[in-house]
């Protein structure tokens, strides 16, 4: 097997790509683990990544700069982006957009490009053709196909960009992680694996901030279990989501538990503490520059704004005021960004929490916070 090595075209349409994250966000942030500024791809490799949102083909292509060795990607996509009218029927733009969604569906450039660049089609269960090809029984064969596919296509020289989630996280956090992890080792036995996370911060600028935590090589031993290997991509994923200013305001809200009115100026004192003891007690977790700065109250009042747009807190001059909405657990956590985005943010830092409570035990043991009422 040798590697298929990067091509000027090949690097140039990935470029094209990245160009959408002026569109898509606000910023991106990068950080690595130890002191390297780039992300270890030796060949064959497959890169695993927890899945947010259709912005992560965006992400990806930021990625790519950062890898080494450079190497042509093969990348698991949705079965429906490589169809003609993919832009239109997902975004259902109006007004002038809509015009150039379907100016840019009918030339096809989009199936064009992610074939290009690697994107191989994958069914998903209860979408696309797949409730068809269950009825037949064909479903189970279909998968096979694609995955020996994924596999034929490393051998031929190509690392792999992969989804263990395999659909779009719900509630902030990962979804159940499949074992595809787990059948491409056993199918590449010296196949190397490394990870990375994308945390995405909705609330603290206008548009989403996103952060990029890159990990560190790491093996499938051949005689773990698939429930192992599953374990284990978790624990790579989960422990590498960013710390951010949305995600720690949301935490510290949620843990008042009812309506409550605090002082801004205290919200960042606490914040500011939290952030330290988390630095000093747990250094590998990785924290955003904005808490880091220690400058973020522009920041901090756009979280306010929008939060009282969703109607979950009022904030008037200095106060800010929790509302019992804040607290309930919404029926379905399907689109939970929409549903209680506090919660949404929160989530994001499950494979912390045992840390964070800790921490804020130690903070406020015998204290309470501090000037809250109800």
């Amino acid at each position: 097997m040798k590697p298929k090595k990067h091509t000027v075209p090949y690097d140039f349409l990935i470029k094209l790509v990245s160009l959408g994250k002026g569109v898509v966000f606000h910023s991106i942030e990068e950080n690595f683990s130890g002191n390297v500024d780039h992300f270890e791809t030796p060949y064959p490799s497959a890169l695993l990544c927890n899945h947010v949102s259709e912005a992560d083909v965006v992400s990806l292509s930021m990625v790519y700069r950062r890898l080494n060795p450079k190497i042509k990607m093969i990348i698991p996509a949705r079965e429906d982006m490589l169809k003609s009218g993919f832009l239109q029927k997902e975004f259902r733009a109006k007004g002038i957009i809509k015009w150039i969604f379907q100016f840019i569906d009918a030339i096809k450039i989009i199936p064009f490009l992610l074939r290009y660049i690697g994107a191989v089609p994958i069914k998903r269960p209860f979408r696309d053709n797949a409730r068809e090809l269950i009825k037949s029984g064909e479903l189970r064969d279909k998968v096979d196909s694609e995955w020996t596919e994924l596999v034929a296509n490393i051998k031929r020289g190509r690392n792999l960009f992969m989804f263990p989630e395999g659909t779009y996280s719900h509630d902030g956090f990962l979804n159940q992680i499949k074992r595809g992890a787990y059948y491409i080792k056993s199918k590449i036995d010296n196949l190397h694996f490394n990870s990375f996370t994308l945390t995405y911060d909705h609330l603290s600028y206008q548009k989403t901030k996103l952060y990029i935590k890159y990990g560190k090589p790491f093996q499938i031993d051949t005689h773990q279990t698939a429930d192992q290997v599953i374990r284990l991509v978790g624990d790579k994923l989960g422990k590498n989501y960013t710390v951010t200013l949305g995600n720690l305001t949301s935490y510290v809200l949620l843990k008042f538990g009812k309506e409550t009115k605090i002082k801004k100026q205290q919200l960042v004192d606490l914040l500011l503490k939290l952030k330290k003891q988390i630095e000093s007690t747990f250094p590998e977790i990785t924290v955003a520059s904005e808490l880091r700065k220690e400058s973020f109250h522009t920041q901090l009042e756009s979280i306010f704004e929008k939060l009282k747009q969703f109607k979950l807190i009022d904030w008037e001059e200095e106060t800010v005021h929790t509302k019992e909405i804040l607290y309930h657990i919404p029926k379905s956590i399907h689109n939970l960004k929409k549903s209680n985005i506090v919660m949404y943010h929160r989530n994001q830092l499950t494979a912390h929490l045992t840390h964070l409570e800790e921490v804020w035990n130690g903070i406020f043991t015998n204290q309470g916070v501090p000037n809250e009422s109800t």
